[in-house]
């Protein structure tokens, strides 16, 4: 009796092996280089080239920053390497130090201009029974803070309508706007 054992074939494996490497590879420079891909619908959708925030960065309004959220990490949240546990923000920033920002029934106007779409999502649909916090009132926005606004679908974003200000030591990176 002959038993036939049979080898694998790696030369099947060669291209798409190879393949792999070259995307992986290619994954990895785009990363180094400050790519990133936003899939979330609080901006819109696609690839953002971010640079590292230094200490002479000027954040200047309609910027898009990354940053790491001031609040504990939510259900709906993507797990990263922030100290709540969550994935950096990509957010726009639309007040700057200087600016009045007032939150109120109606929406967030930032000196005096009422964004769009802007009323504070407390109980948002997708999540019920949970309740989201909200920072209503005036806020004078001192050195090193920033209001940021999700304007790729604000109706669903969180963003400082519910927590505040970001303060310039948790932004990572910003792509000019």
């Amino acid at each position: 009796m002959t038993i036939n054992i049979r080898c694998p074939s790696w030369g099947r494996l060669r291209w798409p092996a190879l393949a792999a490497a070259v995307a992986a590879s290619a994954i990895g420079s785009a990363w180094a280089t400050g790519w990133r891909y936003n899939s979330t619908p609080s901006e819109p959708m696609g690839l953002y080239r971010l640079t590292p925030v230094k200490a002479q960065t000027v954040i200047h309004r309609g910027d898009l920053i990354s940053f790491c959220p001031p609040v504990p990490l939510y259900p709906f949240m993507v797990h990263g390497a922030c100290p709540n546990g969550g994935a950096p923000f990509l957010k726009t920033v639309v007040g700057v130090p200087g600016d009045v920002v007032v939150v109120s029934a109606a929406g967030v106007s930032v000196n005096g201009r009422l964004l769009p779409q802007s009323k504070v999502i407390v109980r948002p649909k997708a999540w019920p029974g949970l309740t989201l916090p909200a920072d209503f009132g005036v806020h004078r926005l001192a050195a090193g803070a920033y209001w940021t606004f999700g304007s790729g679908d604000p109706k669903v974003s969180f963003d400082s309508r519910n927590w505040g200000v970001v303060r310039r030591g948790r932004i990572i990176a910003r792509s000019a706007g």
